[in-house]
């Protein structure tokens, strides 16, 4: 199985404890924000998926955009 993700570079810190606390103080509140207006209710984080290793080489590509994609 090979999987593709294409990410804003924006979102590139430099450490596990750095992402969360973005994913936390950034990203949520801007999604909750967005799902308030649209849904009626706020976001939460919910799911998150950490890639501590690859096992099998070339199972994986990283795409990294110039363009802010995302909060």
């Amino acid at each position: 199985m090979r999987a593709v993700w294409i990410v804003g570079a924006q979102k590139l810190v430099p450490d596990l404890s750095t992402a969360l606390r973005r994913v936390e103080e950034h990203a949520l509140p801007l999604e909750s924000a967005r799902a308030q207006a649209v849904y009626g209710m706020p976001s939460a984080v919910n799911r998150l998926l950490i890639l501590n290793a690859e096992p099998h080489p070339g199972g994986g590509t990283v795409l990294l955009l110039r363009e802010a994609i995302g909060y």
